[in-house]
């Protein structure tokens, strides 16, 4: 029979440093073969080394083998992990639903997988609101004097507003769209603003812009300068026909808008303190004001007494300053009561002229008339994000509009499809590495054998070498064992080993019939576990129609607690969990926790994990040795040292004698050389 092994295979050439080093003496005298001789001596050494030098490579490569299934596993628990986009263990992985609102400047919503489908008709009347004790604007706002909001009296126009900068008179040719000789605020401003831009004394110092708070309509003007600029009354009383908020004669600072950073002093506050009760009668606020203290201290001392539970806003537009709570609701509130007269809080921001003033929050009123109701169920919320019957409202503002549920079974068909894709991948890949046969004609090539053969050839053997390295290996085969039990095994609503056949959900869905679900492991021998959706229309039909069967089926979780010593396998909490919980527990035990060592070599946790990767035994006695692989390695490598230190001295020792030997039979041979001299018979 011809070798299969390469040439060279008597063993590697290499000696020890110790033999290397050692004054060799040829066999001259003698006519040995030293080194050819001390080689064949020791060459039992060499043979040990070799064989342990295999088997520490099988090792290594069962190692390669396992980590190369661990990563997979690992990217299969993706599916099990929250922090995964193909997270599958929840109620939102598995919602059909899909939600659209008519008016999302009115309201916006979504729906959790139990929500009936259809139209949701939603009238907002009331939103929920924070108690707010809001004072008077500060910004330069000049108050329109007309019974609406859009339309501006004839008497504007022709008109002259006087700055502190200079003055502009409005045209007399404005007119609206419906050329009614009425013009709308948007227009009134436009024209303001052209007037602004066309005075040399104006330009880039002023603007204006039209605000509606709700209340009141406002011309707000902005100085855009650092310079002072006032508007005031002119002397035909032009303002006084437009507005409430100036007497005549009276002028009003305009200013580049109220934030955080303005002065008290210019705000109104005289320096000395401000101090009031806030809420309580007992929390009482004292802030010393000079020209430098800042709407942001009384912000920061309100925020600071209270622990934010009120606070103090400003409102951007119209520079309304305002105390409220956090909360929203009729149940929140905020109570000022001041201390000081000379520096009153009230009445400086306009607040009231009250010494005392409580107000209190709104609760959202909302009417939704459900699928196939006739009438509507008004219900109050205390803020305007709330869930009922599982859909999760977030309102905007007053108005009416519809919210219309979706069902969708397509994206869970495809979730689940895309699962048992990767799962059958997985498990196809375990089947083949139990399954294929090592070839003992290919064991790992020795040192000797590599140096007499190409790279390419190396590769080739060595990859024939690596096939039935895990062949029914111990982890893998109880791994499978233990998953093709997951789906084999139904899952009870609640276990009791007296009564074991109620509340049973199965892939056949118990009392729904002979595998409603559409879902089953397969039927062929060589799949070893596969599942395969059989029936997509049964699959979809289980979770339009039984969707909490479904649910508790696959992603179900048991509230029993697992005994300190209890095997989950065959637990009540086991046969209580979902499919999939039991799947994502059983790979946990092998592997670790989802997220956790994706490429294969995690060592705290997961029994295979660890004995793939973690090693116990650095001594060389063993004691702390768990035999995991990484022990074995190392029992190897500290048997390859002990043996090549054994060559080492065996060498040595032979080298030693047939040196001794070399020496003998030179001295012999001289002295042979010199008698046959003297006998004249050389």
């Amino acid at each position: 029979m011809t070798s299969i092994y390469p040439s060279s295979t008597s063993g590697s050439t290499n000696s020890s440093t110790s033999s290397k080093n050692l004054l060799r003496i040829s066999g001259m005298a003698s006519g040995i073969d030293t080194d050819s001789v001390v080689k064949s001596m020791v060459s039992n050494y060499q043979a040990k080394i070799d064989k342990a030098s295999q088997a520490k490579q099988t090792l290594q490569w069962k190692q390669e083998a396992y980590r190369t299934i661990i990563k997979d596993v690992k990217g299969l628990q993706d599916y099990f992990d929250p922090l995964s986009s193909k997270y599958i263990l929840s109620s939102n992985a598995l919602n059909v639903n899909t939600t659209a609102s008519s008016d999302t400047a009115v309201l916006t919503a979504s729906a959790g997988a139990d929500v009936k489908a259809g139209t949701y008709k939603v009238a907002v009347s009331q939103l929920a609101e924070q108690a707010k004790a809001e004072g008077s604007a500060k910004n330069s706002l000049v108050k329109l004097d007309t019974t609406t909001d859009t339309k501006i009296a004839t008497n504007w126009q022709g008109k002259t507003l006087k700055f502190s900068a200079g003055s502009i008179t409005i045209s007399n040719s404005i007119t609206d769209l419906n050329g009614d000789a009425k013009i709308t605020a948007d227009e009134l401003v436009a024209d303001i603003n052209k007037q602004i831009s066309n005075s040399s004394d104006l330009k880039g110092k002023i603007s204006a812009s039209y605000v509606n708070d709700g209340s009141n309509s406002y011309i707000k003007f902005t100085n855009l300068t650092s310079d002072a600029v006032t508007i005031k009354e002119s002397d035909n009383s032009s303002i006084s026909d437009i507005t409430s908020t100036l007497g005549a004669g009276k002028t009003m600072s305009i200013n580049s808008g109220i934030s955080s950073s303005s002065k008290l002093t210019d705000l109104g506050f005289t320096t000395g303190t401000i101090s009031f009760a806030l809420n309580s009668d007992t929390n009482n606020i004292t802030l010393p004001v000079d020209s430098s203290t800042t709407l942001k201290d009384l912000m920061n001392k309100v925020n600071s007494a209270t622990n934010g539970v009120v606070t103090v806003n400003i409102d951007d537009t119209t520079g309304k300053i305002s105390f409220q709570s956090n909360k929203y609701g009729s149940t929140s509130s905020v109570k000022i009561t001041d201390t000081n007269g000379a520096n009153n809080v009230l009445t400086t921001l306009g607040i009231s002229t009250d010494t005392t003033v409580t107000k209190t929050g709104k609760d959202a009123i909302v009417a939704i008339t459900a699928p196939n109701q006739t009438s509507a169920i008004t219900t109050t919320q205390t803020s305007n994000k709330f869930t009922i019957n599982g859909v999760n409202y977030n309102l905007v503002k007053t108005g009416d509009a519809n919210v219309t549920v979706t069902a969708n079974t397509d994206t869970v068909v495809n979730n689940f499809k895309n699962f048992i894709k990767d799962y059958n991948s997985v498990i196809s890949e375990i089947n083949t590495k139990l399954s294929e046969k090592k070839n003992s004609d290919y064991p790992p090539l020795t040192d000797a054998q590599k140096e007499s053969m190409s790279e390419d050839q190396i590769t080739t053997w060595e990859a024939k070498a690596k096939v039935g390295i895990l062949r029914n290996d111990d982890f893998l085969n109880n791994m499978m064992t233990e998953l093709r039990g997951v789906f084999s095994s139904p899952v009870y609503n609640n276990y009791d080993s007296s009564n074991i056949n109620e509340g049973i959900i199965s892939l056949s869905f118990g009392q729904y019939g002979s595998n409603a679900v559409g879902l089953d492991t397969s039927s062929k021998i060589a799949d070893s576990g596969k599942l395969v959706l059989q029936n997509e229309a049964k699959f979809k039909n289980a979770i339009e129609n039984n969707f909490e069967d479904f649910k508790k089926m696959f992603i179900g979780a048991s509230d029993t607690k697992l005994g300190t010593d209890e095997n989950y396998i065959g637990s009540k909490k086991y046969k209580e969990d979902g499919l999939l919980t039991r799947m994502d527990q059983i790979l946990r035990d092998y592997v670790a926790q989802p997220g956790l060592g994706e490429d294969g070599t995690y060592t705290l946790s997961g029994k295979m994990n660890m004995f793939v990767n973690k090693q116990y035994d650095y001594g060389v006695s063993g004691a702390s040795s768990k035999n995991t692989l990484p022990d074995q390695v190392y029992n190897k490598t500290v048997l390859i040292a002990n043996l090549n230190k054994q060559m080492s001295a065996a060498e040595t020792r032979y080298y030693n004698k047939f040196t001794a030997l070399e020496t003998a039979m030179s001295k012999l041979n001289s002295q042979q050389s010199s008698l046959s001299s003297m006998l004249g018979t050389s």
